[in-house]
């Protein structure tokens, strides 16, 4: 079974701010709505490229720091 990977709950904390979150429906095309319910959910959306450099930009977190396997089956 393939693994997928989640944002750790420190790197929700750092885009859960109001800048951070302008920036990701920028990058995501998607209303601040949308971004509220992807933070609340951890969707894995929020695992893509453009949002993994973001997080590494704005907080100096390595890849390991930011991404975390999700274990639930489904």
């Amino acid at each position: 079974m393939p693994v997928s990977y989640q944002l750790s709950d420190e790197a929700l904390k750092i885009i859960n701010t109001p800048r951070i979150r302008r920036e990701l429906m920028d990058i995501l095309e998607v209303t601040e709505f949308t971004i509220a319910r992807y933070i609340q959910k951890n969707n894995p959306i929020l695992t893509l490229y453009a949002v993994i450099e973001l997080i590494t930009k704005e907080s100096g977190l390595t890849i390991d720091q930011i991404l975390k396997a999700n274990n639930t089956s489904e």
